[in-house]
């Protein structure tokens, strides 16, 4: 698998969540940004250091969520898995993923997200340095900016 795929999974282990530790209030509102999550997407754009990757890099690659965990998927084989903490207070919003399984397993990746009906927008540092402050990337960054798509049922 090449190393883009495997940023990209990285990334996209930004989706899952664990609402623990919150007021009653606040899980509230983390169980209602999960339910903007649930559901399976596809991958429409990645951009990591300042650069567009080519698309056909993450073609087939299906990243599910459920509850506050994610799986990324090329064709039957899961490529990673992973639970989130978010923080919808935040602006951007944030969350911090654990990945469980597969490519990077143990890394936190820290990310923002942003959701706009049928699109996803996240933004990361899949090596979990430093969490990025706006949807862009800069050439010589870790920063990756993906850009997903809700899969029509």
């Amino acid at each position: 698998m090449s190393r883009c795929r495997v940023s990209l999974a990285a990334l996209l282990c930004i989706v899952g969540f664990a609402a623990s530790g919150v007021r009653a209030d606040d899980k509230a509102e983390v169980e209602k940004e999960l339910k903007k999550f649930h559901g399976a997407w596809t991958v429409e754009s990645v951009e990591a250091g300042g650069s567009k990757l080519p698309a056909d890099l993450f073609k087939g690659m299906i990243v599910t969520f459920e509850g506050d965990k994610y799986s990324v998927k090329v064709g039957d084989m899961q490529v990673q898995a992973a639970t989130m903490e978010l923080d919808p207070s935040k602006s951007p919003k944030t969350f911090d993923s654990t990945v469980t399984d597969g490519t990077g397993t143990g890394t936190v990746i820290l990310s923002i997200y942003e959701i706009s009906g049928d699109t996803m927008k996240a933004c990361f540092d899949p090596e979990g340095k430093k969490r990025p402050t706006e949807f862009k990337t800069t050439v010589g960054s870790q920063t990756t900016l993906a850009v997903y798509k809700r899969m029509k049922k």
